[in-house]
């Protein structure tokens, strides 16, 4: 393509996502029906692909790179649709691990917009991510893919994903407390409203170590709506070796298995995986042990204990007590030498104050950040004084901004041997998209 085609598509992709309505319609009950009208008029995508509906609290993006490889590895191709991005918001759709071309991406939204006017409603009463969720449909059905991972953005019930009709299947992570003021008030609430996405004649996948009460009401939803609940024995995962690098692991008593990403909790992910694929399976889809087991030994995941061994920094995009809770047991399996430098910006409506009391102890010092968001931010500035009033025995120094943040940390860590650990959020992290390192 000529270079200054090239350059017109790259400058008008930019725009029209400069000027995407990034708000979340959160509460608002009449979105996934306007979103349901929308897909019935693009002739609904949705019903050619073969889905995977993944939701939950924790887990989703890694059970979706964890089966996309799988995937991959098997001969199969294979959709994503994940949320949210780090370096570039085409992270969010991609086939086999490559993402849409800004040509791309601008062809199925002027699709998107034509089909709007037609219907007599403006560019601008559908949300960024409402585009992006049509978007990766109708791209998926274009490009013919054998499968979609399809990962929900936020609960379930009014979450923009869910205006697809049934999927082949609806995955759940694991379901805790978070976005308690958006989804519901306690667990019970919160799975209510992740089981939304449960419909009739779908395979319903639950995360074996599920709470009881959260496995309630999704076996309910099962019954209710005409599901299938897959029935499996809990597949045995040991965890032989773990290292910054990944982990050896034993499955059902066979060695071999080496998964590319760290911290114990990964392992739970990937026991959501081996349930998906068992399900595949009986449905008469073929998958190779040694095709699995290399597609394992190469999951790549941008932000998600994503460690560069050439600088010794690992990368994690722990946003909630669940996921601070995780990178600590990682850190603590590892068994470090000396105590990691942290680098850590948070959001101000995440129960910070408790992922403070996780991670804080572990670590020599930390440095704060203010995340890539300007609405829902805590101040770096503010998060210092917050753990010099908690912590006053531990360094803390702040960051003007991500990059200068790393390089403070390489100068001041005790030598190279020292982890650096940055985490918060993965808006702190795509806050370190224009350095090289990430």
């Amino acid at each position: 393509m000529d270079k200054s085609v090239d350059k017109r598509i790259e400058a008008r992709y930019k725009n029209v996502i400069r000027h995407l309505d990034r708000t979340w319609h959160i509460l608002d009950d009449t979105r996934v029906p306007l979103l349901k009208n929308v897909l019935s008029w693009l002739a609904h995508p949705d019903r050619d692909l073969k889905i995977i509906h993944v939701a939950g609290t924790n887990g989703k993006s890694s059970t979706v790179a964890m089966m996309t490889a799988i995937f991959q590895a098997n001969g199969y191709t294979c959709g994503h649709f994940s949320s949210p991005s780090i370096l570039s918001e085409r992270e969010q759709i991609g086939i086999n691990n490559t993402l849409i071309t800004p040509k791309d991406f601008l062809c199925y939204y002027d699709e998107v917009v034509k089909c709007l006017k037609q219907h007599g409603l403006n560019f601008d009463q559908l949300t960024y991510f409402e585009y992006f969720t049509l978007i990766s449909l109708l791209y998926f059905k274009a490009e013919h893919v054998d499968f979609v991972m399809f990962e929900a953005g936020l609960g379930g019930l009014r979450d923009a994903t869910n205006a697809i009709d049934a999927p082949l299947m609806a995955v759940f992570t694991k379901i805790s407390l978070d976005h308690q003021n958006i989804i519901g008030r306690n667990l019970t609430e919160i799975a209510e409203d992740e089981s939304a996405i449960i419909k009739k004649g779908t395979v319903v996948i639950n995360y074996a170590g599920q709470d009881m009460t959260v496995s309630r009401v999704l076996k309910q939803r099962t019954v209710t709506v005409g599901a299938t609940l897959f029935e499996h024995t809990p597949d045995q995962i040991i965890i032989a070796n773990t290292t910054p690098a990944g982990m050896d692991l034993i499955i059902n008593g066979q060695s071999g298995y080496f998964l590319s990403m760290s911290g114990a909790f990964q392992a739970h992910n990937f026991s959501i995986v081996l349930q998906i694929k068992a399900a595949l399976m009986t449905m008469g889809y073929d998958f190779t042990p040694e095709k699995s087991r290399d597609g394992l030994a190469n999951v790549s995941m941008l932000g998600r204990m994503n460690y560069h061994a050439d600088s010794n920094i690992l990368f994690d995009a722990a946003h909630n007590v669940d996921g601070m809770n995780g990178l600590v047991s990682a850190l603590n399996a590892w068994h470090l030498k000396i105590k990691p430098t942290l680098i850590l910006g948070v959001l101000k409506d995440k129960d910070y104050h408790e992922m403070l009391d996780i991670i804080v102890p572990v670590v020599q010092r930390v440095i704060t950040v203010t995340p890539n968001n300007k609405t829902r931010a805590l101040h770096a500035e503010e998060l210092a004084a917050e753990i010099i009033a908690s912590y006053p025995n531990v360094d803390v120094e702040i960051a003007s901004d991500a990059t200068a943040a790393i390089s403070l940390a390489m100068r001041v860590r005790e030598s190279s041997q020292a982890l650096i650990v940055v985490t918060g959020s993965f808006y702190t992290l795509s806050a370190l998209q224009k350095d090289s390192r990430i």
